[in-house]
């Protein structure tokens, strides 16, 4: 068995992540919040949003992104 699965974009679970980005986005516009390509890339600005969406995603999938400081990775 082949040790490095390739993660095809047909696969179940991408197509999840892929809904769960574009729905946190969007509830991010609604609020009046911005994304990253609302922003210069690689700008202060882009990095600051870019750590809000993660977060963002964090908290869509039940985690609490504080914790995720809290892990030694």
């Amino acid at each position: 068995m082949d040790k490095h699965h390739r993660i095809r974009p047909e696969r179940p679970s991408v197509q999840e992540v892929l809904a769960l980005d574009s729905t946190v986005r969007i509830m991010r516009r609604v609020q009046g919040k911005k994304n990253p390509e609302d922003v210069p890339i690689g700008s202060p600005e882009w990095e600051a949003v870019s750590l809000e969406v993660m977060r963002d995603l964090c908290r869509a999938m039940g985690d609490d992104p504080d914790e995720l400081r809290r892990l030694d990775l």
